[in-house]
C-alpha cells in the first residue's frame, strides 16, 4: 500500500488519521487512483479519518473539472469523516481572475493565468472569457471554492500548499490573505507561493526541530525541482513535499499520518506522454 514508513517527532492529534494528497493539476486519473488507494486502507478504531487536499487540483492538465468533482466525492470514495480542501496558488489565481474586471487584482491574475493553464481551463468550461467562469463552474464547484482553507493543522503537523517562511512568526505568516495582487506579491510572504526560502531551510542547522514547532506537509514545489529530492532527506528537514510534478511527470504523491508515524505513497498515470522523469523520491522508485 505505502512504500515507506517512518516516525516523526511531531504527532498529529491522537484521535486523527490524516491523509494528505499533493498537486494534481488537472490529471484527474491521478486523484482517482490516490483516492482508491486510500479507500483500500482499513479504518483505525477510535480515529477520525481526514483527507486533506493540498491544493493545485486544477490548471495545466486536461481534466480540471473532473478533478474538482472527484475532490467533492473524496469522502465516500475514501471512507473519510472529513475532507479538507486547501487553497493552492492555482485555485487562488482562478478566484482572483474572476473578480470584477475593474479590480486590479483580477487583471494581474488573468495575465498569469493565461500563461499557466488558463486557456485549457476555459476550453473545458466552454467559455472564452474569465468573466463567464463562475457561471460556468456552477453552484456545486463554487461551493467547493468557497470552502477552501489556507492551511490545516492537526497536532504538530501543518498542511499548507507552498510552505512557511522560517523568518516570519508562523501565526502571522499564515494570516496572509487569499485576495492579493499577484503582480505585486512577494512570494516569500505568502503560504501559497513561498518556495525556496522554505525548501532550503534546514532546522537542524540552527539547532531546531521543526518549522517553529511543526512538521510541514506541502506541495507547490515539483519533486525534481526540490533542493532535496528523496523523501528521507525531506523528512530530515521536518517536511515532506507531496508535489510529484503531476503535469510533467505523471506522478502524484500522498501521505498518511497517525500519531507520530508517517507513511508515503505515489500513484502513476496509466498512460500519456510526460516530458520530465520523476524524482527519486521513494527507495527503489
Amino acid at each position: 500500500m505505502f512504500e515507506i514508513e517512518d516516525r516523526l517527532a511531531f504527532p498529529v492529534s491522537p484521535d486523527a488519521e490524516i491523509f494528505a494528497i499533493g498537486d494534481i493539476h488537472g490529471h484527474a486519473s491521478l486523484l482517482e487512483a490516490a483516492l482508491a488507494r486510500i479507500g483500500e486502507v482499513p479504518r483505525v478504531e477510535g480515529k477520525r479519518r481526514i483527507v486533506v487536499l493540498l491544493g493545485d487540483l486544477i490548471n495545466r492538465g486536461p481534466e480540471s473539472l473532473r478533478a474538482l468533482d472527484l475532490a467533492r466525492e473524496a469522502g465516500p470514495r475514501t471512507g473519510s469523516d472529513e475532507v479538507v480542501g486547501l487553497w493552492g496558488n492555482h485555485e487562488q489565481i482562478v478566484h482572483l481572475a474572476t473578480l470584477p474586471a475593474d479590480d486590479p487584482r483580477s487583471a494581474s491574475a488573468c495575465k498569469l493565468w493565461m500563461q499557466h493553464g488558463g486557456p485549457g481551463f476555459l476550453a473545458e468550461l466552454g467559455v472564452d472569457d474569465p468573466s463567464h467562469v463562475r457561471e460556468a463552474l456552477g453552484a456545486d464547484r463554487l461551493a467547493w471554492f468557497a470552502g477552501l482553507r489556507p492551511y490545516y493543522r492537526s497536532g504538530n503537523v501543518l498542511c499548507v500548499h507552498g510552505g512557511v517562511n522560517p523568518r516570519i512568526p508562523l501565526a502571522a505568516f499564515l494570516l496572509a490573505p487569499v485576495e492579493v495582487d499577484i503582480g505585486r506579491l512577494d512570494y516569500d510572504l505568502h503560504w501559497a507561493w513561498v518556495r525556496y526560502t522554505f525548501a532550503r531551510f534546514w532546522p537542524r542547522q540552527e539547532r531546531r526541530r521543526g518549522h517553529q514547532g511543526v512538521f510541514v506537509a506541502h506541495g507547490h514545489l515539483q519533486g525534481h525541482l526540490d533542493v532535496v529530492t528523496s523523501a528521507a532527506d525531506q523528512l530530515a528537514r521536518d517536511r515532506i513535499n507531496l508535489d510529484g510534478g503531476s503535469y510533467s511527470t505523471g506522478r502524484a504523491r500522498f501521505a498518511r499520518f497517525i500519531d507520530d508515524r508517517i507513511w508515503l505513497g505515489e500513484v502513476e498515470a496509466p498512460g500519456g506522454e510526460f516530458d520530465t522523469p520523476p524524482a527519486a523520491w521513494l527507495p527503489g522508485a
